[in-house]
């Protein structure tokens, strides 16, 4: 009754948040589309998601239907690597470097889901973090870059994991705490601390503060732990992404504030080599990072 098809158009409904974007990107005409979601609500005899909400609003069955489709689009699409690789050449290891910090707070638990299916590929992240590893990845010296940024692309392949929120945060008592959102101008002279990025390669400075005036003072931690407990004591403010703040907020120990009126949304790619793409084993790496989408 539940097709693989069905279950695939769930989850890209669900990442790209539209039914125009879930067309293209299923290759459907929106017509077609709308039929086949039509007729899988019929057999199901219930509504899966809200019309006319963006981003789409999953009902609790639909939810259901997501919550499988996590848990099966992955396996098919292991299963179909495995069968795949006898057609490739062997991989015995992967060679990865990370230019954000915060990332390894979730890509770790990742590198170990992918260890349970291919126990014998090694990922070496001895590297770890690099602000600039696009150079080494352009050189052979490296096989997968997880990045913010998008350089060489007529070089590279940057697939699209998924889209985080940068928060402020702030102590729970800071003047900033009981804003909305906060502007450029109201971080022109606080004291920001960092992850040991050089300031032009920041997100915070790159497309928040852009040109406007800082005459505060950029401090440099290298332990997300560390910066946490600074803030919380009121030595400064951090921009952190969404994922590293929620639990540290919900103990109330630091108060998080939107980047913006609308916020500041950033995308996470993987970033490989063009001929390597296609390659069942980067393809499993890929999946697994973006089923665990940043938690």
């Amino acid at each position: 009754m539940i097709d693989i098809k069905h279950l695939k158009t769930i989850a890209t409904l669900k990442d790209t948040g539209s039914l125009v974007n879930t067309a293209r990107e299923l290759f459907l005409t929106q017509s077609a589309l709308s039929h086949q979601i039509k007729d899988l609500e019929n057999k199901l005899d219930c509504q899966l998601f809200e019309r006319k909400t963006q981003p789409v609003r999953f009902t609790p069955q639909g939810m259901l239907l997501l919550e499988l489709a996590n848990e099966v689009l992955p396996k098919v699409e292991a299963t179909k690597c495995r069968l795949k690789e006898s057609l490739n050449q062997p991989i015995s290891q992967l060679r990865l470097s990370v230019e954000c910090h915060a990332c390894f707070h979730w890509l770790l638990p990742t590198i170990k889901e992918f260890n349970n299916f291919w126990p014998d590929i090694k990922i070496d992240y001895e590297r770890g973090f690099s602000y600039d590893a696009i150079p080494d990845l352009l050189n052979d010296e490296l096989d997968l870059v997880l990045t913010s940024d998008i350089r060489e692309p007529d070089k590279l392949e940057y697939a699209h994991l998924f889209d985080f929120k940068l928060k402020l945060i702030v102590a729970p008592d800071h003047d900033l705490a009981k804003k909305a959102y906060v502007t450029a101008l109201d971080l022109k002279n606080e004291t920001i601390i960092s992850y040991p990025i050089p300031r032009e390669r920041q997100d915070i400075f790159k497309h928040f503060i852009q040109n406007a005036r800082f005459d505060g003072t950029l401090k440099n931690v290298d332990q997300g732990l560390l910066i946490f407990q600074l803030v919380s004591a009121g030595m400064g403010v951090a921009a952190l992404p969404d994922w590293l703040v929620t639990p540290y907020e919900s103990q109330g120990l630091i108060k998080s504030i939107p980047l913006g009126a609308l916020g500041l949304t950033r995308p996470m790619y993987l970033a490989m080599k063009k001929d390597m793409k296609d390659n069942p084993v980067y393809r499993h790496f890929l999946n697994t990072c973006k089923q665990n989408n940043g938690r």
